[in-house]
């Protein structure tokens, strides 16, 4: 069974959801836990892809600029975006790196690559060391990707999070249940309003935009779980331009992969 899903087109369909039930390690998930894009074609200092990138002091063809890009659940439910959000990046000339981060075992990023429980500390502290070396550091994400954003906010230049999931038991979702089991269902709320307090109240230079789907009832309802919301209907996309601080904004849809709205209506980019 298991040399027939390997080979099958929706291989990483079922591994992600056997990972994510067992907590058993696929050398054909883990090996793109990671996949970095450099800017400069000439750059040959880090793997495409790999388990852990480490971030290189030594890179000499760096961008001014990172995207860090969290991939939602796609794994689980159809889909193998190992490198989400990289058809959006083209339509435009970024001129910045990309890492594409992927969660096999679909933990919320809770679970590092060596299948402990360590990944809020390892991805807040790579995080950290990558902003010592870019001049701006982005996050974008969606959903189960939105919350890591959500989570490391404080060290980013900007982050953009589409219905973030912030209390994984109000979904009732299976493949939640090892997560759940681990860590009280509060954790990511907790560590979510810390970041937006430390944001509003000590005058860091971090941008955090938190986009929901107003019609969609499971994403309301998560969103009512943040405490002091400065909520605002999105009505034009020049009302994002903002320096600093935090900000909600309700957009007038039921999807709960709001870019996939947002891109059918033409202004996700």
């Amino acid at each position: 069974y298991f040399q027939y899903v390997s080979k099958s087109h929706v291989r990483f369909t079922y591994l992600s959801k056997i990972s994510a039930l067992t907590l058993i390690k696929f050398s054909l998930l883990e090996q793109y836990r990671q996949t970095y894009n450099p800017a400069n074609p000439q750059c040959q200092c880090h793997p495409h892809h790999a388990t852990i990138i480490e971030p290189r002091n030594d890179c000499v063809h760096r961008s001014e600029t990172l995207f860090i890009s969290f991939a939602g659940g796609a794994l689980l439910f159809g889909g193998f975006t190992l490198t989400e959000w990289k058809s959006t990046f083209t339509k435009f000339n970024l001129q910045a790196d990309t890492l594409f981060l992927t969660d096999p075992a679909q933990s919320f990023y809770l679970q590092d690559s060596t299948c402990s429980w360590q990944g809020l500390k390892y991805y807040r502290s790579l995080i950290q060391e990558y902003s010592k070396l870019y001049k701006h550091v982005i996050l974008i994400g969606t959903s189960m990707g939105a919350s890591m954003v959500c989570m490391c906010s404080d060290l980013a230049s900007l982050s953009i999070a589409f219905n973030p999931i912030l209390d994984p038991a109000l979904r009732c979702n299976v493949f939640d249940y090892r997560t759940l089991q681990k860590y009280p269902k509060t954790l990511i709320l907790k560590q979510v309003q810390t970041n937006i307090d430390k944001i509003r109240n000590e005058n860091q230079q971090s941008i955090l935009h938190v986009h929901w789907s107003e019609k969609s009832s499971s994403d309301i309802i998560q969103l009512k779980l943040i405490s002091n919301q400065n909520i605002i209907y999105f009505t034009d996309v020049d009302q994002c331009n903002k320096r600093q601080g935090v900000y909600f904004w309700l957009h007038n849809t039921n999807d709960h992969v709001l870019p996939r709205d947002l891109k059918r209506r033409g202004i996700l980019t």
